[in-house]
């Protein structure tokens, strides 16, 4: 079976291959958070979140997302892979 250009496995599979910064920029666009803060005293305000968790949470909101979604963040994501290097 073919997997389809906006399915959630494809847009997971083509963000794997974006630069950091972009990675995060995608982040930032459907509402992952990468800090958790940190409410103790003396401690540094944020803390970058364990990347596991933060997987996980992109895989729950690609999921979730509806077929318009999916395709705007599609394209987003394949303009930034197929950029010129």
């Amino acid at each position: 079976m073919k997997i389809k250009k906006y399915s959630p496995e494809r847009l997971l599979e083509e963000s794997l291959k974006l630069e950091p910064v972009e990675f995060l920029g995608i982040c930032k666009i459907i509402g992952v958070v990468v800090y958790e803060e940190d409410e103790t005293e003396g401690a540094p305000a944020n803390k970058p979140r364990d990347f596991y968790d933060i997987w996980c949470d992109i895989c729950d909101t690609i999921n979730n997302m509806n077929r318009q979604r999916r395709k705007t963040l599609g394209s987003l994501i394949y303009a930034a892979t197929k950029k010129e290097k």
